[in-house]
């Protein structure tokens, strides 16, 4: 077996090829995982292959991926062939993400493949649950010892008194979230402290696509075009809207005629300029990623024997897992093998 960062993440055997999250549909591979419906875990091209792969991920990300995508997959929540088997366990990230388990069939081996990962019950998520492997691919997107955050419930229930101090005041409420994963927990999680809701357009049809696949939602309605005319004299409301900056033209207006507060929910609400950067009144570290703790939890109660990490802060990992003496190293583009590093 080897496991090389090319095309995302290439796992070889002795006579097939299992990709994880891969850029490119490449019809030679035997399989292909899909951990969620994010953007940076999906084909870089839209265009349909001649022949879809067979394709391991959760129902609710071959929906999401047909939305975003356009075409369907050949779903499977677990696939096996004389190599390997994988199948999928609950990743915690977004209500459609899932980590991948891997048997290497010739070594008896079991790889776990994170893709993005959260082990914290939010919601109506539930935290991925740290399990023994030989060989953990973990993600590592606050893998800095500076990214600790607060606990889901306790930030939850501060934005709530903010958010609720704000509509009393007859203040409308925009909460920022990206449209697939946080803009859903928002709506579920805050939605009940206004009956007047609205959404941008993607997170509107996001809000559908969920709907669909059976997640309880409060219903929002979609802003409309001629958003200047929304007004507050039946009372305030609450916009779920997309991660942007402080220019953007929607959030500038709303402010100027409707005294409208802004709330961004964020890993990145850790560092100052984050609330700056959004033009946000207020600001609260909600990450759909673990922190740094909870990697090191995850990494830990793995027991593996090799460990790596990918994406985000995949070498400052690695360099504090080796200084403690785990045999670590980052996956990253360019690397063609790891066997030499073990």
């Amino acid at each position: 077996m080897n496991i090389t960062c090319k095309n995302r993440i290439n796992i070889r055997f002795d006579n097939s090829k299992l990709l994880l999250d891969p850029k490119k549909m490449d019809p030679i591979a035997a399989c292909i995982f899909v951990s969620h419906a994010h953007s940076d875990h999906l084909p870089t091209s839209r265009k349909k292959p001649m022949i879809p792969p067979t394709t391991v991920c959760s129902v609710a990300t071959e929906r999401l991926f047909f939305e975003r995508m356009g075409y369907h997959l050949e779903q499977h929540d677990s696939w096996s062939n004389d190599d390997f088997t994988i199948k999928t366990l609950p990743g915690g990230h977004t209500f459609d993400s899932t980590v991948a388990e891997i048997i290497d069939h010739s070594t008896n081996q079991t790889i776990i493949y994170t893709g993005d990962v959260n082990v914290e019950n939010r919601g109506y998520l539930e935290g991925f649950q740290p399990k023994k492997c030989d060989i953990l691919i973990i993600e590592a997107t606050w893998g800095d010892k500076n990214y600790q955050f607060p606990s889901f419930d306790d930030q939850i229930k501060q934005a709530r008194n903010y958010i609720q101090n704000e509509l009393d005041k007859g203040n409308p409420v925009a909460l920022l979230g990206y449209a697939l994963g946080k803009s859903q927990l928002l709506n579920y999680c805050l939605g009940d402290l206004c009956d007047t809701r609205y959404s941008s357009k993607s997170i509107w049809k996001m809000e559908q696509v969920h709907r669909e696949l059976g997640l309880e939602l409060f219903e929002t309605n979609e802003i409309p075009n001629d958003y200047q005319t929304l007004a507050n004299e039946n009372g305030p409301w609450l916009l779920f809207h997309t991660h942007t900056s402080r220019k953007d033209p929607v959030l500038q207006t709303l402010k100027q005629k409707h005294n409208l507060k802004v709330i961004g929910f964020s890993g990145w609400a850790k560092n100052g300029y984050y609330k700056i950067q959004m033009g946000a009144d207020a600001s609260y570290t909600i990450s759909d990623h673990s922190d740094y703790s909870n990697l090191i939890e995850i990494i830990r109660k793995s027991q593996a024997s090799k460990i790596y990490t990918v994406f985000g802060n995949s070498k400052q990992l690695a360099n504090d897992l080796q200084k403690e003496g785990f045999n670590a190293i980052p996956l990253q583009e360019g690397v063609s093998t790891l066997d030499n590093f073990f």
